[in-house]
C-alpha cells in the first residue's frame, strides 16, 4: 500500500488540477504542470508532437521476467462546460469549467503511478507508457477526434501489449474497486434520417406525400428494434432525441429530420441495430411513397475488459487489501476503447464517494481519501502484467 506521504502528496496535486479544469484539446495550464511534476522527480517524456497531453516512460531496470515488453497505464485530463457550485475551498478557478466527471482525479492516480513506478524501477523489468490523454469528453468528429485516437496517431503506442486505466465512480466508496471482464461501457453511435416527401396544403392532404407520416411510424419503429432485435440481456438503448418539420400550422412540408443514438455493450448488437434500422428507413419511405436519407456515425467502440488482464486487476486489488466488487455495463462512452482496439486491457473503477452529487453536475468533485491507493493499485498491475508478458505466472 502506498504510504502517507504519497497521500498527502497527490492531494495537493489533485487540488490543484480541481482549480485549474480546462476544456477539451485546451488542457495547457495542465499539461504544463504535469511535465513539471515529471521532470522534478527525472520521469521521462516522449517527444510525441501532441499540443496538450502527453506521454511519459519509466523503463524497469530489474532483469526479471518483462524484459523488452510494454504496457500502459492511462488517465484523462479534460474538464467540462460546467460552474461549479461544491462549495469547495479549492473550487474552480477557472469560471464556467469544472471537472464534473472527475478527470482531475484520473489524471493525478496516473501521476501517482508514474511516481511509484519510477521510485520501483529497480523492482521490475520492461517498460511502462503513462498516457495523460486530453479531450476524452470531446465530441468527436472525423476532423476533432476524439483524445484517444489523437495519442494514438502518434505513433507513440504502437509497441503497447496491454492497456490499464482507471476512472472515478461515484458509486463506489474510497476504498473500493469495480472491476468486472467483458463489455464495460457503451458503443456511443449516431444516426440521422431525412425523409424527402411532397409537400401540400394541409386541407389538401391528398394532393401530396407527407414526411411527417412517414417520421412518426419511424420512430415507432426505431423504438421497437432495440426491445425485439437484440438479446433482451444485452444493456442497449436507441433514442430518438431531435425532430423537425414544417414551420406552420397549415403547411405540410417537403421533408422532416430526425436524429438519435444507439448505444450497445455488444459488438453484435451494434451491428444488428444499424442493419435493422437502415432497411427500416427504406422499407417505410417506400411503403408511404418517400425516399429517406439513412446515416450512420460511428463513435467510440464499447470497452471490452480482456479477461485475463481483469482476473489480474481483482487478484491485485485484493492482495493491496482494495474492496473489490464486480462493475455493472453501462451506455455511456468511454474512448478507452479505442486503446483496446489496439491492444487487450481492463478499464478499472476506482470508489470516490459523494453518490449524491450526480457526475457531469456541478455539484461532483471526488474525495481522495484512496487517492494513493489508487496510484498503487495502477502501478502494481502494470508491474504484475510486465511479469506475465515475460512468462512469470
Amino acid at each position: 500500500m502506498a504510504d502517507n506521504t504519497l497521500q498527502q502528496e497527490l492531494e495537493t496535486y489533485y487540488r490543484w488540477f480541481h482549480q485549474h479544469p480546462e476544456p477539451s484539446y485546451g488542457e495547457v495550464e495542465t499539461t504544463t504542470r504535469i511535465a513539471a511534476i515529471l521532470a522534478d522527480h527525472g520521469i521521462e517524456i516522449l517527444d510525441t508532437g501532441l499540443k496538450t497531453g502527453l506521454v511519459a516512460k519509466v523503463t524497469g531496470q530489474g532483469r526479471q521476467a518483462g524484459t523488452g515488453h510494454v504496457v500502459a497505464v492511462r488517465g484523462d485530463i479534460d474538464a467540462l462546460p460546467i460552474v461549479e457550485n461544491t462549495g469547495l475551498p479549492y473550487a474552480s478557478l477557472n469560471k464556467g469549467y469544472l471537472h464534473g466527471c472527475g478527470h482531475d482525479y484520473n489524471l493525478t492516480v496516473a501521476l501517482g503511478a508514474a511516481l511509484l513506478l519510477n521510485a520501483r524501477r529497480e523492482e521490475f523489468a520492461g517498460e511502462v507508457k503513462v498516457i495523460f490523454q486530453p479531450a476524452e469528453e470531446v465530441g468527436a468528429t472525423k476532423e476533432t477526434p476524439t483524445g484517444a485516437v489523437t495519442v494514438l496517431n502518434t505513433g507513440a503506442l504502437d509497441d503497447v501489449e496491454a492497456y490499464f486505466g482507471t476512472h472515478d465512480t461515484n458509486i463506489g466508496e474510497p476504498g473500493e474497486v469495480l472491476i468486472s471482464a467483458g463489455p464495460d461501457s457503451g458503443a456511443v453511435d449516431k444516426f440521422r434520417i431525412t425523409i424527402h416527401g411532397k409537400g401540400t396544403h394541409a386541407a389538401r392532404p391528398n394532393g401530396g406525400a407527407s414526411p411527417i407520416r412517414v417520421a412518426a411510424a419511424l420512430i415507432e419503429g426505431i423504438q421497437s428494434i432495440a426491445g425485439q432485435d437484440v438479446n433482451p440481456i444485452h444493456p442497449r438503448v436507441v433514442t430518438v432525441t431531435n425532430v423537425e418539420a414544417g414551420n406552420t400550422w397549415n403547411v405540410v412540408p417537403d421533408t422532416a429530420f430526425l436524429q438519435g443514438t444507439a448505444r450497445t455493450s455488444y459488438p453484435e448488437d451494434r451491428t444488428v441495430i444499424h442493419d435493422r434500422l437502415q432497411a427500416l428507413v427504406q422499407g417505410i419511405s417506400a411503403a408511404y411513397g418517400v425516399t429517406g436519407d439513412f446515416t450512420w456515425e460511428f463513435g467510440a467502440p464499447s470497452v471490452i475488459n480482456d479477461a485475463e488482464w481483469a482476473a489480474l486487476a481483482t487478484d491485485t486489488a485484493t492482495e493491496l487489501g482494495l474492496t473489490v466488487k464486480p462493475s455493472k455495463p453501462t451506455l455511456g462512452g468511454e474512448d478507452f476503447s479505442y486503446y483496446q482496439a489496439q491492444a487487450p486491457g481492463v478499464f478499472i473503477h476506482l470508489g470516490v464517494g459523494n453518490a449524491d452529487r450526480p457526475m457531469h453536475g456541478p455539484t461532483f468533485y471526488a474525495k481522495t481519501d484512496a487517492i494513493a491507493a489508487g496510484a498503487d493499485l495502477l502501478a502494481t498491475v502494470a508491474e504484475r502484467a510486465l511479469q506475465r508478458l515475460g512468462g512469470d505466472n
